[in-house]
């Protein structure tokens, strides 16, 4: 068993461009996803005024964002630049939090939700697309397990996000979340440009050690 585990993470770690697809989920779940799964009624009720149906049309706008983006990926079919769409999808879904956080306006907080819906869709999509076209079939149940445990900590960070808007409000743990995730991305894409140009390759050409 150990031996099996020890595989998964050395085929990841081993390579450049799994490693950062895996630590932007880690980074992403610890950022932005306890924002929509906790502090969603808190942004309803105190941040707009609104009401239980106020709060089921935000998750709502949300949900229709995400779907849409969904299929507009399954659209493009085999399409150039996935790590580019991957990484630019995920700051433009961290950005698009930081404005509904500042948004006082109904109209458009509900407009800007969509956007976070479609946003997230890249996010959803291709974390696990591209960890399945970078490494080998023989070890790609123990990626996944990998990017199971990176999704985990979200319980966790759940907490620290919670105990920090305790102290400076929802709305203000939410743009310094959601700026770090971006300021992340952009230092990563720096770091490792090649993501950037990944479209899909095989594993061994799509490794990358420099």
């Amino acid at each position: 068993m150990r031996q099996l585990v020890s595989s998964g993470v050395r085929t990841v770690f081993g390579n450049r461009l799994a490693a950062a697809v895996l630590l932007i989920t880690l980074v992403a779940n610890i950022f932005l996803w306890p924002i929509y799964q906790a502090f969603m009624p808190v942004f309803a009720k105190v941040h707009l005024g609104l009401d239980a149906g106020g709060l089921g049309w935000l998750l709502t706008c949300s949900g229709i964002g995400g779907l849409v983006g969904s299929l507009v990926i399954a659209a493009l079919g085999d399409f150039r630049r996935k790590g580019a769409m991957f990484v630019g999808g995920t700051a433009l879904w961290g950005t698009l939090w930081v404005a509904f956080a500042i948004s006082g306006s109904v109209p458009v907080s509900f407009a800007l939700i969509a956007g976070v819906g479609l946003a997230s869709s890249a996010f959803g999509v291709l974390q696990t697309t591209l960890l399945l076209m970078l490494t080998p079939a023989a070890v790609q149940g123990r990626v996944l397990g990998l990017q199971e445990l990176a999704i985990g900590i979200m319980p966790l960070s759940t907490i620290m996000l919670g105990a920090v808007a305790s102290v400076l409000g929802v709305p203000g743990t939410t743009v310094i979340s959601g700026s770090l995730l971006v300021l992340f991305l952009v230092g990563l894409a720096i770091k490792v440009p090649s993501l950037l140009r990944y479209g899909g390759h095989t594993p061994a050409q799509a490794e990358d050690r420099s």
